[in-house]
């Protein structure tokens, strides 16, 4: 490998091999993929030939404009690039029939690390085999297309010990990808040419890709300013098969940019650097200098001195993939179709688990030959006009369904197996500790890294997120944070979420609530404008903040695509972590596609805050039911997207009737028992207090502030003092409450292991103050701890 071209940068260097058409492949592995192909396929392959009126109607069916050009038509030429692993066979046919002989270049990077720094062996290098493989590679795209085979290796010594402390798994990937630009650059690509970012596993539609190289697309006309180049797919997602198919579910990758905004193709002296959050012109950029879209401190600090406006910075390949700014593009028919397709999940053997989100749920549900109602009935039935050209052969798809039912098949015999061998062999049970039957489970469901935590956290000063993401990060939780601010934040709180990768979410005011009309708690009309009560968002005027706030979720989780496991919707001010909450879920066994959370068994649903609401609106008494926290809920992606359907459904019924419009701050609690106490949502589990991820201490809480306010006062000390003997700021309360690890401090569940989330923490008062402050100080030291933790400790 030191043979090859290499260049070096603090995250790792890059090697870079021959292209395809730098080799010559052995006569014994040449091979010819159009003799493999239908007379159909064959057809659509045939496409090289410009015939104008055949390419006025794509692009007319895109409402894309037509070239005015007195010159022969040209086609734009595409460089694409793609990461690189252990990608199936059936994947990468699929995607390159579809780009066949359309790329210039194909830029392919492989690495000897996984995104976690686990060692891996190179699949296409420094073997027979491998030279095999790569051989296959360099013709699967056509004899017109430049294939590529290049290599990362990380850098241990600067990223080693970072994962977890400010270098999540996801750089990898940002870092991995750097190497496609040089790629290119080595290719001869130009400023007029265009960029894709891509996973092997997604493609552009072949009709797309060509309408991208003919079509007068605004975002590839000469002079951009780069502020928002992005060209991106509409993509119907296949799951694990041909044959299931989501229904009216999209993806929205791949991602293309003219050349003139891609970084190392253009000019910095009209797009100056901007800055990043690793070694300056690495990894994310910062906000305020194009993070999220907003780039108000790259005007004034980077422009500004520079007498310039109106150009914005180039882009690096993982920005072309996740950072914001473009538009969406669908066929312009009846049907929306589709200008991508998503292979997702095409498992080639039975080693992965199959249980771990709503995307397999409904693979497996289809190989099984049923389908739900976010399922299409079959790879025929697909609306619209764009299917994939390597499926429209009915062999490939029978025989890649075929071997997802075989997966399905042999997973459900070995899950009868040990369930079998369980009631045979049952573990015998630790003498003198208490066993929770979920803790034996060591299977992994949620990638813990691709999960994300999402709250609403504006206006408060930086020590509220100190608790709240310091905590979290210090468990070891390397997925997403995403966080709504105030948009006129203090410079010491972004920079604080800045190194913490945070993505920061700007949610305004509106200048006028036009959520009116509410009867109030005596049935009288009260006036929303005057009401101290309400705010309500820019973005959704008709909606109290407290239910806008699941809107805003959904939005956030459908602009982040590497979002794709667990989730969590939570309060911010209140909580804190002690372990990740996603890997408690997997060890407790309680990953769900919804999870809501039982408050303490001291209060139900006959409160006030569930009865009084739901009464005066549906009509409809609860009863005695535990009571369930809206401020913290989990679940995977899909579900809680579904969660959040169904309760913007129901604020929609309340906000048009004049008994619902009640004048109460915690009326998305009443809603969220509602729904759940009369099956609304969809395979919700309820979790009992103090035996899953998340805690809900405030009741609890409350009665032990109150108590000890009694005793301060009968005892003529501070409250903060009241239970802290000899400094040992560890043992905050008393062991009678059986509430914490007096080792530690941390708050427990039920078993004595530290609870992973614990909400409503303000409810102790001053009482834990001292304790949380010890913790902030000393970076959360017990969060990862495990030889700190004894069940037999606990208070």
């Amino acid at each position: 490998m030191n043979k090859l071209k290499q260049i070096s940068f603090p995250h790792g260097s890059f090697f870079f091999g021959a292209n395809s058409h730098q080799v010559k492949i052995p006569k014994s592995q040449v091979f010819d993929p159009f003799l493999s192909w239908l007379p159909l396929q064959r057809k659509l392959l045939d496409d090289s030939d410009i015939n104008v009126e055949v390419e006025k109607k794509r692009c007319a069916s895109y409402k894309f404009g037509f070239p005015n050009t007195t010159m022969p038509l040209r086609r734009r030429r595409l460089f694409y690039g793609a990461l690189i692993s252990d990608d199936s066979a059936e994947v990468i046919k699929a995607t390159s029939m579809e780009q066949y002989n359309i790329f210039h270049t194909v830029s392919l990077i492989e690495s000897n690390k996984t995104h976690n720094l686990t060692p891996r062996d190179w699949k296409y290098f420094g073997s027979e085999d491998a030279s095999k493989k790569l051989s296959w590679l360099y013709q699967l795209f056509g004899p017109k297309t430049k294939v590529s085979m290049d290599y990362y290796i990380p850098s241990l010594e600067k990223l080693g010990q970072g994962l977890g402390q400010g270098i999540d798994a996801m750089y990898l990937d940002y870092f991995q990808r750097e190497g496609h630009v040089y790629r290119w650059k080595f290719n001869g690509m130009r400023p007029d040419d265009v960029a894709i970012i891509g996973d092997l596993d997604e493609t552009y539609s072949r009709d797309f890709l060509r309408a991208l190289q003919i079509c007068d697309v605004p975002q590839f006309r000469p002079g951009q300013d780069c502020k928002a180049p992005k060209v991106i797919a509409s993509t119907v997602v296949f799951e694990s098969s041909p044959e299931c198919t989501w229904k009216g579910r999209r993806w929205f990758h791949p991602d293309a940019v003219l050349g003139e905004c891609v970084d190392q193709i253009s000019d910095t002296k009209l797009h100056p650097p901007t800055k990043r959050n690793k070694w300056e012109s690495h990894g994310m950029r910062l906000t305020g200098y194009g993070n999220n879209g907003n780039y108000s401190r790259y005007e004034a600090d980077v422009l500004k001195p520079l007498n310039m406006t109106g150009q914005y910075p180039l882009w690096l390949p993982s920005e072309i993939r996740i950072e914001v700014g473009g538009a969406l593009f669908e066929k312009k028919d009846e049907w929306k179709s589709p200008t991508g397709y998503h292979f997702h999940n095409f498992f080639m053997s039975g080693e992965e688990d199959l249980h771990g989100s709503g995307d397999l749920l409904l693979a497996v549900t289809c190989a099984e030959g049923n389908h739900t109602e976010q399922a299409e009935r079959s790879f025929e039935s697909l609306p619209g006009t764009s299917k994939p050209i390597y499926y429209l052969n009915e062999e490939a798809r029978r025989a890649r369904h075929s071997i997802w039912q075989d997966i399905v098949r042999k997973d459900a015999e070995n899950a009868t197996k040990n369930e079998v061998k369980a009631k045979v062999d049952p573990t015998p049970a630790t003498e003198g500790k208490q066993q929770h039957k979920s803790l034996t489970s060591s299977k992994s469901h949620w990638d813990s890294s691709k999960s994300a935590v999402l709250g609403l956290a504006s206006g408060y000063p930086r020590y509220v997120y100190e608790g709240f993401v310091g905590s979290l990060r210090a468990t070891g939780f390397a997925g997403h944070i995403i966080l709504a601010i105030a948009k006129d934040a203090p410079l010491d709180v972004v920079s604080y979420l800045g190194e913490q990768n945070v993505t920061m979410k700007y949610v305004e005011k509106a200048e006028k609530c036009t959520y009116n009309g509410t009867i109030g708690e005596q049935g009288k009309p009260i006036d929303m404008q005057k009401s101290s009560e309400w705010k309500c968002p820019k973005d959704y005027p008709d909606y109290k903040i407290t239910w806008s706030r699941f809107l805003y979720y959904r939005d956030w989780l459908n602009d982040c695509p590497s979002c794709t496991d667990g989730v969590m919707l939570t309060d911010v001010r209140d909580a804190f972590f002690q372990r990740d909450p996603f890997v408690t879920a997997v060890e407790r066994n309680q990953v769900h596609p919804l999870m809501v959370f039982e408050e303490s068994p001291e209060t139900n649903t006959e409160h006030w805050l569930t009865d009084w609401p739901v009464s005066a609106c549906r009509k409809h008494k609860l009863g005695k039911n535990p009571m369930l926290c809206s401020g913290s809920v989990m679940g995977s992606r899909e579900g809680i997207l579904d969660y959040i359907d169904v309760m913007e459904e129901e604020f929609k019924y309340w906000m048009e009737r004049e008994n619902c419009r009640i004048d109460n701050r915690g009326d998305d609690q009443s809603i969220h028992n509602y729904l759940y106490y009369t099956n609304r949502f969809k395979n919700a589990v309820s979790i009992p207090h103090r035996q899953g991820p998340i805690h809900v201490v405030g009741y609890q809480a409350a009665r032990i502030f109150e108590n000890a306010t009694k005793e301060a006062e009968n005892a003529g000390v501070g409250i903060s003092e009241i239970f802290i003997h000899d400094n040992n700021w560890k043992e905050w309360l008393p062991r009678k409450y059986g509430l914490i690890n007096t080792n530690t401090g941390l708050i427990v569940n039920e078993d004595g292991t530290p609870s992973a989330q614990v909400h409503q923490v303000d409810r102790f008062g001053p009482l834990i103050s001292k304790w949380e402050n010890e913790m902030k100080k000393q970076g959360w030291p017990y969060n990862k701890d495990k030889d700190k933790e004894s069940i037999g400790s606990s208070a």
